[in-house]
């Protein structure tokens, strides 16, 4: 009769044990997925509903807050049905330069130009 070699018989236990689970651990570890937010201070008006007016909205007043001219004015912006409403309370040249900048923003999504209907409706009461 042969002897069995406990030594190699030891191995190949380890190996044909250890093995598989270490493919089942590997199999069963999860992707770490990375979530990253943001903060967004925004006023919906409850008749914006369409995605493209909140898009319009947000892109005027970002406009409007990286203007040295109106940065500083208390100037609100409503959008429906792509119809700018600018109102609040500024300088005539403020109120003026509000105006330029909601007729002149454009966006691109998609491909496709979204820009306010004209005229946009002014009511910014002046000083």
């Amino acid at each position: 009769m042969k002897r069995l070699n406990h030594k190699r018989l030891g191995n190949s236990v380890v190996f044909l044990v250890i093995v598989p689970v270490l493919f089942a651990l590997a199999g069963c570890a999860r992707d770490t997925k990375t979530t990253v937010g943001l903060d967004v201070d925004l006023y919906l008006h409850p008749t914006s509903a369409d995605p493209v007016d909140i898009l319009l909205q947000t892109a005027i007043t970002k406009r409007l807050n990286d203007s040295s001219a109106t940065r500083f004015s208390l100037i609100h912006v409503r959008v429906d049905d792509r119809t700018v409403i600018l109102t609040g309370t500024a300088a005539e040249e403020v109120r003026s330069e509000a105006e330029r900048i909601a007729q002149q923003t454009e966006l691109t999504l998609n491909g496709e130009s979204i820009r306010p209907k004209q005229p946009v409706s002014n009511r910014i009461t002046t000083k």
